[in-house]
């Protein structure tokens, strides 16, 4: 089952797992932070915190998490 989205950050660039880099990008976070899933931001969304700058998506072992300025979000 699925965990609950808990948190849903904007930012000017998202760099995923794969290398590719997508311009004014959100990413979901669950509950215990790792993530749900990214995509291209179109317009205003709810709930979404804006972070500016860049998020980077990494991999770790069998999840994937979030980090801003090389620290974990």
């Amino acid at each position: 089952m699925d965990k609950l989205v808990c948190r849903k950050l904007a930012a000017h660039v998202v760099l995923t797992p794969d290398g590719q880099r997508l311009k004014m990008g959100v990413v979901e976070l669950d509950t215990r932070g790792d993530v749900k899933r990214w995509y291209r931001l179109e317009g205003e969304q709810a709930h979404t915190t804006w972070l500016g700058g860049t998020i980077e998506i990494r991999s770790e072992g069998e999840s994937l998490k979030a980090y801003k300025n090389n620290k974990p979000i």
